[in-house]
C-alpha cells in the first residue's frame, strides 16, 4: 500500500522535473538564438540589412522535439544616440509530459528572449 501511495507522488514529481528541464533548456536555446541574431544584425549598416541578417540566423535554426517555431519577433535598429540593435525572438516549447492541471506544463508554451548588441558598423563622429 505504501508503495502504491509513493508512486502516486513520485511519478508526477518525476514528470514535473522532466518538464521543468525541458522548459529551462528551451529558454537557454532561445537566449542563445537571440544573442546570435543580435550579433549578426549589429554587423550591418542599415535596418534592412540587419533585419535580413537576423532573419537568416533565426530561420536557419534546426527545430527539434522541444523547441519549435523559432521566429524573429521584433527588431529595433537604433543607429543614433545609443547605437545599438535589440532583437526579440520567440520560440514554442513543447514539454515532454504535459500536465493539464498545471498551466506551466501545458504543451505549446511560447517563450520570448531579448538581446541587445552595439552596432559595430557605425561611422565615428568626428568633431
Amino acid at each position: 500500500m505504501e508503495v502504491l501511495a509513493g508512486l502516486f507522488i513520485i511519478i508526477p514529481l518525476f514528470l514535473c522535473i522532466i518538464d521543468l528541464s525541458a522548459i529551462v533548456v528551451g529558454q537557454i536555446v532561445n537566449d542563445a538564438l537571440a544573442k546570435r541574431a543580435a550579433r549578426a544584425a549589429a554587423q550591418k549598416k542599415t535596418a534592412g540589412d540587419a533585419n535580413a541578417a537576423a532573419t537568416t540566423i533565426v530561420s536557419s535554426y534546426q527545430v527539434n522535439g522541444i523547441v519549435t517555431q523559432a521566429q524573429l519577433h521584433n527588431l529595433t535598429f537604433n543607429p543614433s544616440n545609443s547605437g545599438n540593435v535589440q532583437i526579440e525572438t520567440r520560440v514554442r516549447i513543447n514539454v515532454p509530459a504535459p500536465i493539464p492541471i498545471v498551466p506551466l506544463f501545458t504543451n505549446g508554451r511560447f517563450m520570448h528572449a531579448r538581446a541587445t548588441e552595439p552596432i559595430v558598423m557605425l561611422r565615428a563622429e568626428v568633431p
